[in-house]
């Protein structure tokens, strides 16, 4: 999943981001799920979700859930509870936060704070006791088990220190060799299901590849879920590098015979599984869900016009706005310097020349953006990585993508590919499909969360049915072989 901090957001994008790996100590700790609302003052309250159970070493793990933001199963960063006072603190890419409560003596309630500093925000929440099938919606796509197909756990070595990584693994019950196949999330953190606005995206692509013949495997990214690690302070490389160490752990696993893998990403996870492809020759074939290909700046530029535009301005009015015309100079001023320090700087003078204001006016374009996720973002150049790409990719994004505006970036892809040697590249668009891989409506952020489709079929056929051309070319005997 893709989130990018803008000025023109709301508030509540910013906080629903985070918690992470845990530190318990002192009385009894809240036990089982307890839920509640977010509210900002608009009409719109935002179900927040905190679950206590016991981790594999016996101590207690907390994960948190904001699934109108798509946030599932974060894990906390540091937890106590003294006397009837818990304290909480997590932290993402972005920022750290603090959720500081009661927990009241009769174990009925918790009712506190979230504290965001750096931007001086705090909203009250008060948790209660929850069932987990009372507070999830239908969705009707989620595949149920029994399931036709083994259904294995995965454990292996991240691509950072002291990183260990777990997942699943699906595969057909055969003893033949098998394709194998690793599904890469995007931005903000995700379990292996893939997880967002209780959307189980990994989950029912899986069950697809693994009816087909596939053994996939999809797994809790770093400081998520069963995963160690914490999720904030990494950047895509990071992350790339764990999507990389997840292809050698499904082709070194012997419980599956798998030979050839193809990696398949979402949103910024497309990033990551060019970089695997880049990296990784005896990758056989990536595919590209929400592609983006275009760099950090010019993304981040076409995003911003695109919410204009679903504002209703027209592409006129949008290239004369004096606040278009600053935010994007901002974009150019942070990839161009060396630190966020010299970005300020250089974009306050610069501001300064242009209306004669100081930096209390200028900051509001360029302080979001100094953040060490968003400063790396801004400075990252996929051409890099897909200029070194040989093997073959199918990009498919959605018409109605607001956050990977679907023409630009497939455009990038397909020429960072050609520029070097690769003409390996399928392209598809669907008219209706939004960046969540769902038949949509607007195709606006929030609008998942209200659909039941989870993924769209005609993307899951064409996802499918590109991976089997693959495979049968790629077993294609060779002239003087003989057929398998």
């Amino acid at each position: 999943m893709k989130i990018y901090l803008q000025k023109t957001l709301k508030p509540f994008v910013v906080i629903l981001i985070l918690f992470y790996p845990l530190i318990s100590f002192g009385q009894q700790l809240p036990k089982g799920i307890w839920a509640g609302d977010l509210n900002f003052g608009g009409a719109t309250a935002h179900q927040s979700i905190l679950s206590f159970s016991a981790s594999d070493g016996g101590s207690t793990k907390v994960l948190v859930s904001i699934p109108s933001s798509g946030m599932h199963d974060l894990k906390a960063d540091c937890f106590k509870l003294v006397g009837d006072s818990l304290w909480v603190s997590f932290k993402d890419h972005m920022a750290s936060y603090t959720f500081v409560a009661l927990y009241n003596r009769n174990k009925e309630q918790i009712s506190g704070t979230l504290e965001v500093p750096s931007i001086g925000l705090k909203v009250p929440l008060t948790l209660k006791p929850a069932n987990a099938d009372s507070i999830r919606p239908n969705r009707p796509q989620t595949p149920i088990a029994p399931f036709s197909y083994a259904v294995l756990p995965a454990k292996f070595e991240g691509g950072g220190e002291a990183i260990v990584l777990r997942g699943t693994i699906t595969a057909p019950k055969v003893k033949k060799e098998l394709p194998g196949v690793v599904l890469v999330s995007g931005s903000g953190p995700h379990n292996r299901d893939g997880e967002q606005f209780y959307h189980k995206t990994f989950l029912v692509l899986a069950d697809e590849l693994t009816k087909r013949g596939f053994a996939v495997l999809r797994y809790d990214e770093r400081g998520v879920g069963e995963s160690s690690g914490t999720y904030g302070g990494n950047f895509t490389e990071d992350f790339a590098r764990d999507a990389a160490a997840a292809v050698k752990a499904l082709r070194a696993d012997k419980r599956v015979k798998v030979k050839d893998v193809y990696v398949i990403g979402h949103s910024e996870g497309t990033l990551m599984t060019q970089i695997v492809a880049a990296e990784d020759p005896a990758v056989t074939g990536i595919v590209l869900m929400a592609a983006v290909g275009l760099s950090g700046v010019e993304l981040s530029k076409a995003r911003h016009r695109v919410l204009l535009k679903a504002r209703g301005l027209s592409e006129e009015k949008i290239d004369s706005a004096q606040d278009v015309r600053f935010q994007e100079k901002a974009y150019d001023i942070i990839a161009a310097a060396p630190d966020s320090a010299t970005a300020r700087s250089n974009f306050n003078k610069w501001f300064k020349e242009e209306t004669g204001s100081d930096a209390d006016y200028s900051d509001m374009y360029i302080a979001p953006y100094l953040n060490p996720w968003h400063f790396h973002h801004l400075h990252f150049e996929p051409k890099f990585y897909q200029n070194k790409i040989k093997v073959p990719v199918l990009a498919i994004s959605g018409a109605k993508d607001s956050q990977a505006p679907a023409e630009q970036n497939i455009f990038a892809i397909k020429q960072g590919l050609l520029e070097g040697g690769n003409e390996k590249f399928t392209e598809v668009i669907l008219p209706e499909m939004n960046h969540f891989m769902q038949t949509s409506v607007t195709g606006s952020y929030n609008e998942p969360f209200t659909l039941k489709e989870t993924f769209a079929h005609e993307a899951l056929k064409i996802i499918g049915d590109w991976l089997e051309i693959q495979v049968k070319a790629n077993n294609k005997p060779k002239k003087g072989q003989k057929s398998k």
